[in-house]
């Protein structure tokens, strides 16, 4: 197996290509589910939202969602657990009272 300049092998480099086409599949998928859900909500609400909008929207969300699975992944370490739980999702909404009343009420069904 060769080894390029910066220490990595082809399996290694081909991995990583593989990650990233995944990543952007997710990305595309999520994307295309909020401005569904933007579009649709618009509609019902009986305004318009222009495509520009929509598609910033969606991004903020992505990354937000990002940021939200880092956050996850911390929780759930520093309880010493490898899994993320429904509480460590009910604690990263904390700041939300709303949001954290109904994950709550979700996860006591």
């Amino acid at each position: 197996m060769e080894v390029d300049e910066d220490n990595r092998s082809d399996f290694e480099k081909e991995e990583e290509e593989e990650d990233d086409s995944v990543s952007d599949l997710l990305r595309d998928r999520f994307r295309l589910s909020a401005i569904s859900i933007a579009e649709s909500e618009a509609k019902r609400s009986g305004m318009e939202i222009s495509p520009p909008i929509v598609a910033c929207i969606a991004d903020l969300a992505f990354k937000y969602i990002g940021q939200l699975a880092k956050d996850l992944e911390l929780f759930a370490h520093h309880a010493g657990r490898k899994s993320v739980t429904m509480t460590d999702v009910i604690v990263s909404a904390h700041r939300n009272e709303h949001l954290a009343a109904s994950l709550r009420s979700i996860s006591y069904r």
